[in-house]
């Protein structure tokens, strides 16, 4: 886990690389990276939902097997 030093020690250098100008655009540009990337994954968790409900709507709907085998005495031809 990651305590608070090193939280300081990784804000220093961003702030150093990046400087205090564009810490804003950065910000902004992770922001959206991140609400892109939990819609696609909430977008993926319904897909398997909808797609598990399918497959479980197509096993309900299919017909009851029939049995074809012959009940009566064997016939010896």
């Amino acid at each position: 886990m990651i305590g608070l030093p090193e939280v300081i020690i990784i804000v220093v250098v961003v702030l150093l690389v990046f400087g205090p100008a564009k810490l804003p655009q950065l910000g902004e540009g992770i922001g959206k990276m991140l609400r892109g990337f939990k819609k696609e994954i909430r977008a993926l968790d319904e897909e398997k939902q909808a797609a598990a409900a399918a497959a479980a709507d197509k096993v309900d709907d299919r017909a009851p097997e029939i049995d074809v085998t012959p009940k009566g005495p064997a016939s010896k031809a």
